[in-house]
């Protein structure tokens, strides 16, 4: 992060001077609004727009409703999140049938899982999604073709790398903390789907096979939470690491404690 030499604003992305060399916000970009003392000889001052009271890659929240992200949503969009999910749901059936012999898959079990892995990944880009909007910045859905394809292959392999894609944010005053806030809502979402699964494990273990599809859910949430918690860029881990190293120790070991709980109840 850069302060405007004029204001004292941080800035993520900000405009130097052409003249003076100095760097300042969007509102101090022109010369003429931050008073340059190098344009006497070389520069005519120009009847400048008034500046904007905000970034205009912002979006309007003064009214924001939940249901109002269905507006922000592009065609484009939905079909990023109608491929990745469709991956993600293979990964999901994948780590079923590895838990439970085919044959004794039923309806019930079906819907739970499918579901539940439907929320799983849903939930998790739309925390990002509405907390970039809440904040006032552009942000969508969109495909990583690399990422993509090792998830795909993951469908095959024992150890499981989920990234399809990732929430894209635009902005002109992104904040250290506001990305850090951003980025750690994904795996917050999947943290707290993996404690109501653990809670239903509790309930439920031993009784039938409908906990075969708790314990694969929670497994699910649980390895998609560490993934993004890695911390090296572009995962989420990097930003939330940045930010507060405090919450993601704190995410670090809820996952742990998670996993240990479920090891405890099925074995």
């Amino acid at each position: 992060m850069v302060k405007c030499q004029e204001c004292g604003v941080e800035v993520a992305i900000p405009f130097k001077c052409s003249y003076c060399g100095k760097l300042f916000c969007y509102e101090h970009r022109l010369p003429e609004n931050h008073n340059c003392d190098s344009t006497s000889r070389v520069y005519t001052p120009r009847l400048a727009p008034a500046a904007p009271r905000r970034a205009l890659t912002r979006v309007d929240i003064a009214g924001f409703k939940a249901g109002s992200i269905f507006q922000m949503t592009s065609l484009k969009e939905l079909k990023h999140l109608a491929v990745a999910l469709s991956v993600f749901i293979l990964i999901g059936f994948s780590m079923l049938v590895n838990n439970i012999p085919f044959l004794l898959l039923n309806l019930e079990v079906l819907t739970i899982t499918v579901v539940g892995m439907v929320l799983s990944f849903l939930i998790h880009e739309l925390a990002h999604k509405i907390v970039a909007q809440r904040m006032g910045y552009w942000a969508e859905f969109r495909l990583s073709i690399p990422g993509l394809l090792l998830t795909l292959l993951s469908v095959i392999f024992p150890v499981k790398i989920i990234a399809p894609g990732a929430v894209k944010v635009v902005g002109l005053f992104i904040s250290k903390d506001g990305v850090g806030k951003i980025a750690f809502a994904g795996p917050l979402t999947n943290i707290i789907q993996a404690i109501v699964y653990v809670i239903l494990l509790e309930f439920y273990a031993y009784s039938h096979l409908t906990v075969i599809a708790f314990f694969v859910l929670a497994n699910l949430n649980l390895s998609l939470a560490l993934f993004n918690l890695i911390p090296i860029d572009p995962m989420d881990g990097a930003k939330v690491f940045k930010w507060s190293k405090s919450v993601w120790v704190s995410s670090i070991i809820a996952v742990i404690a998670l996993w240990l709980s479920l090891i405890t109840i099925m074995f």
